[in-house]
């Protein structure tokens, strides 16, 4: 699980600066707002995508010991 949450970190921090500099030239000041925003829908749903094959993972393990 805690490697979850590191990868979660770090996706959020390789994401949020890119978008900073895109949505910067793009929106102006207010890119600096949306790309924060933005880049947390990111990291919830990779962390769902993430946590899903987890969970499919231990139930596979769960299936193959019975």
């Amino acid at each position: 699980m805690f490697i979850t949450f590191l990868q979660m970190g770090l996706a959020n921090e390789v994401q949020l600066i890119p978008l900073l500099y895109l949505l910067n030239a793009v929106a102006g000041i207010h890119g600096v707002i949306y790309g924060q925003a933005l880049t947390d829908y990111i990291a919830v749903i990779l962390s769902t995508i993430i946590w899903k094959q987890y969970q499919n993972s231990i139930t596979k393990e769960k299936d193959s010991v019975k």
